[in-house]
């Protein structure tokens, strides 16, 4: 069974150029049951080398302001690594967000797929509904307009560099929001497995009326070769 790690980079190069085979110590691998992302703004105590987990209030007082007159991206993204309570379990995920680099998220897959995986966003992980805010959704009255997520994606895995201002809107699991991870090039052929990588970031609108709190799941769907 064709299995899958997620890493991101948390080395100390802002902008990283090295991959997981050249760095590997630059990544740290995410435990899919306890480990979460946590996006927020620039803040004094929410940030890189934290050694308690974050309150609910810490994270309101860290979240990003919103600006009237434009967008804003998200600053920052922060690993909340459960194995290093005590000692460093926030960790920053370099190369998120405005910048456009290449090696942020890594999707390590240990063979081959029989299908190509892609990354996807939902409400939860039952991978129901997209109603949250911050995937163009309402939860007043259940509306669904992936088109106006704010969660944006690329897939980098062959694509040396992005581009300035990329991503597409990413939300639910129509054929046009979603972002295949191998580049659009069909199913990981390769026996040994092969390593994906993508960008991720969060665009808040301008004049975006509702300020919210909120989770939300990003799910990666592939199936295997038995």
């Amino acid at each position: 069974m064709t299995s899958l790690e997620l890493y991101v980079h948390t080395g100390t190069v802002k902008s990283p150029e090295e991959n997981f085979v050249t760095t590997p110590a630059d990544y740290t691998l995410v435990d899919l049951v306890n480990d979460y992302l946590i996006w927020t703004g620039v803040d004094d105590t929410v940030k890189d080398g934290m050694t308690t987990e974050p309150s609910e209030t810490q994270l309101i007082n860290a979240s990003p302001i919103i600006d009237p007159a434009v967008e804003v991206i998200v600053p920052v993204c922060l690993l909340m690594d459960y194995s290093g309570i005590g000692v460093d379990c926030l960790k920053e995920v370099k190369g998120m967000g405005t910048d456009h680099v290449r090696y942020a998220f890594l999707f390590h897959f240990d063979g081959a797929t029989a299908t190509e995986p892609q990354l996807e966003a939902w409400d939860d992980d039952t991978m129901l509904t997209i109603v949250n805010k911050v995937l163009g959704g309402s939860d007043v009255t259940p509306i669904e307009n992936p088109e106006d997520s704010m969660v944006n994606a690329v897939c980098t895995t062959t694509d040396p560099d992005p581009g300035e201002d990329w991503g597409a809107p990413l939300a639910g699991d129509g054929a046009t929001y979603v972002v295949k991870l191998n580049q659009g090039d069909g199913a990981i052929t390769e026996i040994g497995g092969k390593d994906l990588y993508a960008n991720i970031k969060i665009k808040i609108p301008t004049n975006f009326a509702n300020p919210a709190i909120e989770t939300f799941s990003l799910c990666v769907r592939y199936t295997f070769i038995s």
